[in-house]
């Protein structure tokens, strides 16, 4: 609750665990604002602290294993208390445990705010598997970011992703919270939306009274502001308001018959289910939390008086709330003599970068029983109304006739323009197709951690390469077609197959699932039927404890579908989706692992078309030809697993020259002379690569280990909006290093299905 990750960069570096760099031992150095070492004695640093706070977690780690404790407060107390007689400042990730070291954080924003130096590393505990780890530098006011997250898997504990950036918002709030914001980019984050990633975070470091924590985890956080508006509206029990019944029934009821509301949506998620509850399951569910008349509550809602039932429709798909909402914290209390409690109530906001984005009173009465009832709720901040812009109302039964009933029932979910080729029936077999298929993956959802997304649904936190592979692999061996990036196809003769019949004009289907980064399946349907392409794309997100659910569902025309000789399936639709590109595609035949491992270690980021790297012939006797100060960005991150972060718009001289100098067959001369070198100021000026949309990619097919150590690489040029995968053919020697880095030693390219790009300099 207390951040909001938009993106992660998915580069698990091992290497801070191992202790082992990939730069040179040399005298070398890494210049951070704020911040000057030595490139090795950084390291070193950095090593050492995850080292201890690795060996520290290790011991706690055992003893919640040992002594089977299980409560969220007692692990995170443990591992909190420990880390505080370390000397950190560390606090848990959902604020339900004082910080320990506060004034480490209380000093920090104090030099932060007079322009001072400092450094500060903060640990944030994720749970009983991981943390995340900040460090913060800052001089002349400017709050430098690093966060890495870290989790035990399999007895190791291993780095899952980084980010590094300049805090575009940072305050330390008269409610005893640190806020901050930045931004950052990550390369699969702006495939999707082509902005740069952002991270919200905001923790609580002054303490909180133990029993406003018990209040608010009992009476306020199973509420909270999700899908309900009991805390977002005034009212009380001669007034209810605007107070939806339907969203506390829906909060209520699991609590009550301990299971799931069995009142679901409809499969096609565009129709309106409307169900008749009987009248003392619904009374039940709400008299239990409030003291409401029956014919007062029948007054608030749809009672039917003739079956004596409540006319009930489940949220649709327009009516999700916004993925990143606030959360509640209770701050003070009152206990009242008539036996109940007013709380004062802040709603956490870190997505609006706040502490305090509203404030409510909400008045509870405890029974004899152990229960409680909700009595009222105020809001008394700010004076004028909160707009809770991220809350969606629900429908009532005008505003889904409007919003879901404006076509023809057999275009419904229809992107095309003359009617879907998928009858209904086909449609809603394809739906129960899709859920039996990826039940077959439920083991590797059962325990994932989901959360809330406005696209997709839900997605899984943190989904690894190994899951998405043990997911393909399973549904492989039923039978399916299966696919994620950087694995091989399940069952791709079916693909074959289908592509055969229909360059016969024979009618055809075949199903592929396509397991993606964030957990979600795609189970799209290609069906050729009397000369006409469509496809029936379902996608699948995942509820907590491995709970599939359709989330969309839709028919779309395609324009053309193309099964290269070397195997890629490369399709494009009829009217391309927002921030898509111009063709979509499959690799349907195999490629070697080896060849994957080459294309990630030395291929994978290099540009085509921002640079000349491997878009023109060079060796060691005209290198210096194809440097362009753009090409640092690429070869920084190849280097480094990082977004390089320029203070000023400049990067000092000597990690710009360490980089190039590394992994191009160029001297510090010749860098200076083509990338701009200013010798004012010991830098050169950054220059961002702009995105292009719909560029190649380079894909290793073959290579050769050479006598000399070195290894010459066979490189396509994949361009898959162009209908090829084979544009045009690089060969790339490279020069492995003992250290982990490597040197391009030359390129030699040739023109294939299409013309070489050309770059301007």
């Amino acid at each position: 609750m207390m951040k909001r990750l938009t993106a992660v960069l998915g580069i698990g570096i091992a290497l801070l665990l191992s202790g082992c760099g990939n730069k040179d031992a040399v005298d070398t150095e890494e210049t951070v604002p704020g911040y000057r070492v030595s490139l090795t004695e950084k390291e070193e640093q950095d090593n050492a602290a995850v080292e201890h706070i690795a060996a520290l977690y290790h011991d706690v780690y055992e003893k919640v294993q040992q002594e089977g404790i299980t409560e969220y407060t007692e692990v995170m107390e443990s591992w909190i208390e420990s880390l505080g007689r370390a000397g950190y400042a560390a606090v848990d990730e959902n604020n339900q445990i004082d910080m320990a070291n506060p004034q480490r954080v209380e000093e920090f924003c104090k030099a932060a705010e007079e322009k001072e130096p400092a450094e500060l590393t903060l640990i944030v505990i994720t749970g009983s598997s991981g943390f995340i780890q900040y460090d913060f530098r800052t001089e002349d006011g400017v709050v430098e970011v690093e966060r890495g997250y870290y989790q035990y898997v399999d007895g190791k504990l291993e780095n899952i992703n980084t980010a590094t950036y300049t805090a575009q918002d940072w305050q330390y709030t008269k409610e005893g919270y640190l806020v901050f914001a930045g931004t950052f980019y990550s390369e699969s984050y702006h495939a999707l939306v082509a902005s740069d990633a952002t991270e919200h975070v905001a923790i609580r470091v002054e303490p909180l009274p133990e029993r406003c924590r018990e209040l608010n985890r009992y009476y306020l956080l199973p509420m909270g502001y999700r899908k309900n508006n009991l805390f977002l509206v005034d009212w009380n029990e001669t007034d209810y308001g605007a107070l939806d019944f339907y969203d506390l029934f829906d909060k209520f009821y699991p609590d009550i018959y301990q299971r799931l509301v069995p009142y679901t949506a409809d499969d096609n998620l565009n129709a309106e289910a409307v169900y008749q509850i009987p009248a003392d399951i619904f009374e039940t569910v709400i008299g239990r939390y409030f003291r409401i008349e029956d014919d007062l509550l029948r007054q608030k809602t749809v009672y039917v008086p003739a079956g004596e039932t409540y006319e009930y429709s489940p949220r649709g798909l327009e009516e999700s709330d916004y993925a990143d909402i606030p959360y509640p914290e209770v701050v003070e209390y009152l206990e009242n003599s008539d036996g109940t409690i007013t709380l004062t109530v802040n709603a956490v906001y870190p997505e609006e970068n706040t502490s305090r984005a509203f404030t409510h009173e909400t008045v509870i009465r405890p029974l004899e029983d152990g229960g409680f009832q909700y009595v009222s709720n105020q809001v008394v901040y700010p004076e004028e109304q909160y707009d809770a812009w991220w809350h969606a109302e629900r429908m009532n039964k005008e505003q889904w006739e409007e919003t879901y009933s404006g076509g023809d029932d057999n275009s419904e979910g229809y992107a095309g323009g003359e009617g879907s080729l998928f009858s209904e029936t086909e449609k809603e077999k394809l739906k129960q197709e899709a859920l039996t298929a990826v039940r077959q993956v439920e083991e590797v959802y059962r325990d994932a951690a989901v959360e809330e997304d406005l696209i997709y649904g839900h997605i899984v936190k943190d989904f690894t390469r190994e899951q998405r592979n043990k997911v393909v692999s399973l549904l492989g061996e039923a039978g399916y077609v299966s696919v994620t990036e950087d694995a091989n196809m399940q069952n791709p003769e079916a693909i074959r197959d289908f592509y055969d019949a229909y360059q016969n004009k024979q009618d055809a289907t075949v199903t592929v699932c396509d397991v993606r980064a964030n957990g979600t399946i795609g189970v799209c349907t290609f069906m050729y039927r009397a000369g006409k392409l469509q496809t029936c794309y379902i996608q699948v997100a995942w509820q907590e404890g491995g709970v599939p659910e359709i989330t969309s569902a839709e028919v779309s025309d395609i324009k053309q579908i193309k099964l290269t000789d070397k195997g890629y399936f490369i399709y494009a639709y009829e009217d391309v989706p927002y921030h898509a590109s111009l063709s979509q595609y499959w690799r349907v035949s195999p490629l070697s692992d080896e060849c994957r491992e080459l294309t990630e270690r030395y291929v994978r980021g290099i540009s085509y078309v921002n640079y000349n790297a491997f878009a023109t012939n060079w060796d060691s006797n005209n290198a210096e030809d194809i440097l362009m100060p753009c090409m640092f960005e690429d070869i920084y991150r190849i280097d480094t697993g990082k977004e390089i972060q320029p203070k000023n718009g400049e990067i000092p001289a000597k990690t710009y020259e360490r980089i190039m100098t590394t992994y191009f067959p160029v001297n510090v001369e010749q860098v200076r002379e083509k990338c701009g070198y200013q010798a004012d100021t010991d830098s050169y000026p950054y220059e961002m690569i702009f995105s292009r949309q719909y560029p190649p990619f380079g894909e290793v097919v073959d290579y050769v280990e050479n006598a000399d150590g070195t290894i010459t690489l066979m490189v396509d040029g994949v361009w898959p909006d162009y209908d090829s995968d084979c544009a045009f053919t690089s060969r790339v020697t490279v020069e492995p290093h003992d250290d982990g880095t490597f040197r391009y030693l030359s390129n030699t390219i040739e023109k294939g299905e299409l013309e070489i790009p050309i770059v301007e300099p």
